[in-house]
């Protein structure tokens, strides 16, 4: 193969309940995940390697076009992992849609999709649990945006364990258009924590069980009844996050929750309709609006 084109699909946090810093640093997550149809685009292309082993562009002109960008370091693992690429290159143009440093993962969705690009292009038939076992070393996110759908994960992010996919619902992102640091979100929670304690581990396991048995029968009522985001207590964005929620709630919406480590909102409808009545009121105060639905997959090689 020559190239190939992917798609990225973004991720929302349904549930994310964080746990202490562990002694490698991360920290213990569970996460319930749903996998969006909002994506980035990225094509590949071949080449002799003349312009550089890995050439990376991208449409927003702000992103890292090097080793910073997780494109690269998932392409340099899979490299490195199957001998590829010992002569030659590979050129990757990012058709950016997914906002940046929003906690929608729109980078480890770009990384699982230049994996699936690359045993493409290069025609390995690698199995699913060799790409996963990359992608967990490319970054914690990583491997959910393989899967999508709908999964609990667990671990620092690594493992996941898909669930009974929810239909279609409606999501409508509302974002500041500014990049927030994970790590720095991560440091604002130890902080919160080792002040209030992390508390409330009763409540935590009846929202986690009632999701569950939502998201097992597919009931868009129980799903929205019991979300929850423990970072939502480290957030500077603070004003800006209660402003998007409680907008898309008097707009009609069934919830409305950061996801990730924010800043961005989303807020669920179950209807198309419902979504542009919510979008058309969050628009005026969130620079980035968009509505998009719920998907059954994640990253993919598009035809």
């Amino acid at each position: 193969m020559l190239g190939a084109k992917t798609l990225a699909r973004a991720k929302i946090n349904l549930f994310l309940s964080v746990g202490p810093r562990r002694e490698d640093g991360y920290h213990e997550i569970r996460s319930v995940m749903q996998a969006l149809e909002l994506s980035d685009e990225l094509y590949f292309r071949r080449t002799d390697g003349s312009r550089g082993r890995v050439t990376l562009r991208c449409s927003d002109g702000d992103l890292p076009a090097g080793e910073g960008n997780l494109v690269w370091r998932a392409i340099e693992t899979f490299a490195g992992e199957t001998g590829v690429m010992d002569e030659g290159g590979i050129e990757v143009f990012i058709n950016k849609r997914i906002p940046v440093g929003a906690g929608l993962a729109g980078g480890s969705a770009d990384a699982a999709a230049a994996l699936l690009a690359m045993n493409h292009i290069w025609e390995l038939e690698m199995s699913p649990a060799e790409i996963e076992s990359m992608a967990a070393r490319v970054g914690s996110d990583v491997p959910f945006c393989l899967h999508g759908g709908t999964a609990m994960v667990t671990g620092r992010g690594e493992k996941v364990q898909p669930l009974e996919p929810l239909p279609s619902f409606q999501a409508v992102v509302a974002s500041p258009g500014e990049q927030v640091s994970t790590a720095d979100v991560y440091r604002r929670f130890d902080t919160v924590a080792g002040e209030s304690g992390l508390t409330g581990k009763e409540e935590l396991e009846r929202a986690l069980s009632g999701l569950l048995e939502g998201v097992k029968i597919g009931d868009f009522e129980a799903v929205c009844a019991n979300l929850h985001n423990s970072l939502e207590s480290a957030t500077i964005a603070r004003d800006r996050l209660e402003l998007y929620k409680k907008t898309a709630l008097e707009a009609g919406a069934a919830a409305a929750l950061m996801t990730g480590s924010g800043p961005a909102v989303f807020a669920l409808t179950r209807t198309l309709e419902d979504a542009a009545g919510v979008a058309w009121e969050l628009e005026k105060t969130a620079p980035i609006t968009i509505i998009t639905g719920f998907a059954d997959r994640g990253a993919q090689i598009a035809d």
